[in-house]
């Protein structure tokens, strides 16, 4: 992996908040809460027996290494990705996180364990440092380090460049720094002084990531466009579009299709522009009231503006679909082809145009007003009582919780009919990389028992803990082995892990599918633990199983993205450097800046589509532009984003034209 040497790094105190962080320092870790440990226990296994960590080698399954029998520790995890997420599932017959336990030592805290709770990562880290009160350990995305820029400067988690050389063989032979030189840069925070703040976990498009480290292989799996798409209720939707198929029908056409969708498969709502998916909504809404639609008394609204997170859904994902804008592109920073330089999309007139259309869709009552203040729990219930006929981001509703609520309909997805702009937008394939880094704190783990975290993290993304958390550890006896194939003996289980059947299987067991609905971002229950690929290697199940047709692999390929030469890797540019703006964390210190005024930035935008008129929207555009501004969304940076990506992309320009 040709890890660095850590540098040596001359801390100013200038930044209030460096202040405060290393005013917090503690000299070696003196342990928190979270760590125990039983009398005379050592960091160390101390059993004469081999240790796991020196064992995978000798063994096929992690049911045959030993227990553990040193120190037990229990580490608080801080999940800081977005602004938290309500949907938290809970495996009823976890199989998982005892067999993490009795090979490394390490429990997860469940109760301990917390999201940012609604807030931005930067407000959350505020509130912890305030407190003075560390997790062990933070999963964290690549925007979500810039905003620990100034911890990582004040000491406060661990250079783990030593420790990975030393204790984890197995993310330097599947995660390999010279092969994947983004999940280096992640792990660097952009080299922010050489020293590696987090350890790669959950490596991100699977299919370019095992090309890369196979060429041989080749995917089993369905591709996606660059386009995208909305969830819409199938019973609604055939009651405006006859011809609409429900997602019953669609599941048997693609068995009956032998795995393949034609054009007009995957087009038959005739919804091809903007103006026509406005009809859509509009139609709806005249729809439900006029058959009076409700669930369990409840009213049945057409959509929302706010899933009670942020503004991603609705912004990046929503506006991109109703604009004609590729997916990548997004409200902060894109490449316009037209200007021929990365722009702010927020101080575009396209964008507000967009932002002001969706507000009048408030005003009418299209978009449910109410979501505007209604919490991520609040928007989860309605969206799996069928009370919105039309959802998108992740909303895909939970299939598992409406099939116990005797719902007879389904949502299926629905694209718009009509090219994305490709004379304005590009559709970037940056680097592959991870998506979550693991931070450890020094506040909260004992330098002595550094080790042992690195271990069992090592341990998570080796190719047994992989099997573990994708099968089930043998000794569980949720699969028969012939000849080096397994078969799962539970046909629930194996249509979960498989064909990604939303059912609950392999949430019941926790197993690890990033894949479903109900489990997408980190795959298993919670307490949330690392896993080593989003999707799984080809060791899991999804891609070493011997498959055969099945239905519910239909919904992933019905997706434009599937016909001939339509996919993403077809159409998207290669580009070494990315052009949303937390790839320029670190390398632009200005970036980092703007990034810790997001919460108010945020604020200031959900305002804007609260608006009572087009004046009083004109006012809040106007504070929303001022707060951008202020927090540094200025010329300057935008320049320095530009010069920056344009010296690192200087031999993929002409293919930006």
């Amino acid at each position: 992996m040709k890890l660095r040497t850590r540098n040596v790094v001359m801390l100013t105190t200038a930044a209030a908040l460096l202040m405060s962080l290393a005013a917090g320092c503690t000299n070696g870790g003196n342990g928190g809460e979270g760590t125990t440990a039983p009398t005379n226990a050592t960091n160390e296994n101390v059993s004469e027996e081999k240790a796991y960590y020196d064992m995978y080698d000798a063994v096929t399954d992690s049911s045959e290494l030993p227990d553990w029998t040193g120190k037990q520790l229990k580490l608080k995890i801080w999940y800081a990705h977005g602004t938290g997420d309500a949907k938290r599932p809970v495996p009823t017959e976890d199989i998982v996180s005892p067999e993490i336990k009795r090979v490394t030592g390490i429990e997860i805290d469940k109760d301990g364990s917390f999201d940012n709770g609604g807030q931005a990562i930067d407000v959350k880290l505020g509130m912890i440092n305030a407190a003075s009160d560390w997790p062990e350990l933070a999963f964290v995305t690549d925007s979500g380090m810039g905003s620990l820029k100034d911890m990582f400067a004040a000491g406060k988690a661990y250079d783990l460049t030593e420790a990975i050389e030393k204790y984890a063989p197995n993310l330097q032979k599947r995660l390999n720094f010279e092969t994947f030189p983004y999940v280096k840069r992640f792990s660097t925070n952009n080299d922010q002084d050489g020293s590696i703040y987090s350890f790669p976990t959950q490596m991100g498009d699977p299919d370019r990531s095992l090309k890369i480290m196979d060429p041989s292989f080749v995917t089993p799996n369905a591709l996606e466009g660059t386009d995208q798409f909305i969830w819409v209720r199938d019973d609604l939707l055939k009651k405006l579009y006859p011809e609409a198929k429900t997602q019953d029908e669609i599941d048997a056409l693609f068995v009956e299709k032998g795995g393949k969708f034609s054009r007009e498969d995957i087009y038959d709502v005739p919804v091809e522009t903007t103006e026509d998916f406005t009809k859509l909504l509009y139609d709806m809404q005249q729809l439900i009231k006029t058959e009076n639609i409700t669930e369990n008394g409840k009213p049945v609204e057409v959509s929302y503006a706010f899933g009670g997170q942020d503004n991603w859904g609705t912004l990046a994902v929503l506006s991109n679909l109703y604009g004609r804008m590729p997916k990548g592109s997004n409200y902060f920073t894109y490449f316009d082809k037209e200007t021929q330089q990365i722009e702010f999309m927020f101080k575009q007139p396209f964008f507000k145009n967009i932002v002001q259309d969706f507000n009048k869709l408030v005003r009418d009552k299209v978009m449910d007003p109410n979501s505007l203040v209604e919490n991520n729990a609040m928007h989860l219930e309605k969206i799996n009582n069928g009370q919105y006929a039309v959802a998108y981001l992740y909303d895909q509703p939970d299939e598992n919780v409406m099939k116990a609520a005797g719902k007879s309909y389904r949502y299926r997805k629905v694209f718009l009919d009509s090219p994305v702009n490709t004379a304005k937008f590009i559709s970037p394939m940056g680097g592959v990389k991870n998506n979550i880094g693991v931070v450890i704190f020094k506040d909260s783990v004992k330098e002595e028992d550094l080790p042992q975290v690195v271990r069992f993290l090592d341990y998570m993304v080796s190719e047994i803990g992989e099997k573990m958390y994708t099968w089930g550890p043998k000794s569980a006896g949720l699969f028969d082995e012939v000849d080096g194939k397994r078969v799962f003996k539970d046909k629930e289980l194996e249509d979960a892990m498989v064909y990604n059947k939303d059912n609950g299987k392999s949430l019941h067991y926790n197993l690890a599918n990033t894949r479903l609905a109900s489990t997408n971002v980190y795959g298993g229950g919670w307490p949330y633990y690392p896993t080593y690929m989003w999707g799984g290697s080809n060791v899991s199940p999804f891609y070493s199983y011997e498959r055969v047709l099945s239905p519910s692999e239909a919904r992933n390929f019905f997706d434009p993205g599937n016909l001939p030469n339509n996919s993403y890797s077809d159409l998207g540019i290669p580009i070494n450097n990315d052009m949303q703006i937390w790839n320029f964390f670190g390398v632009v210190p200005e970036s980092d800046q703007f990034w810790k005024g997001r919460d108010a930035f945020e604020k200031a935008l959900t305002k804007t589509l609260a608006a009572r008129d087009d004046a009083h929207f004109e006012e809040l555009w106007k504070q929303f532009s001022e707060i951008a501004e202020k927090n540094g969304g200025n010329e300057d940076l935008r320049k320095k984003i530009d010069d920056y990506f344009k010296l690192a992309n200087k031999d993929q320009l002409d293919a930006l034209k």
